[in-house]
């Protein structure tokens, strides 16, 4: 993420995930071996996040950090959401 958008609006870096709240055979695509794609293609989410997220995900890990984000309401890919923790 450029260097203006963490100053800007304040995130302290980007937690990849995959797309949890779908169904596995949602986000996993089985390549196609005749057009020499990969077995499996995992789509994974970029999400800005805040000090106190980062600061959250190394004192309990990600799957706590997951329920979180599961449970919200907020649209993570919004530059001005507020943090979750």
């Amino acid at each position: 993420m450029p260097e203006t958008v963490f100053g800007q609006y304040g995130f302290a870096g980007v937690y990849v995930t995959a797309p949890f709240y779908f169904d596995e055979s949602f986000f996993i695509h089985h390549g196609d071996a005749s057009f020499d794609e990969p077995e499996h293609v995992l789509p994974v989410w970029f999400v800005p996040i805040f000090e106190s997220e980062a600061d959250y995900l190394e004192q309990h890990g990600a799957e706590d950090f997951d329920e979180i984000i599961d449970a919200t309401e907020d649209e993570l890919l919004d530059l001005t959401r507020q943090p979750l923790i």
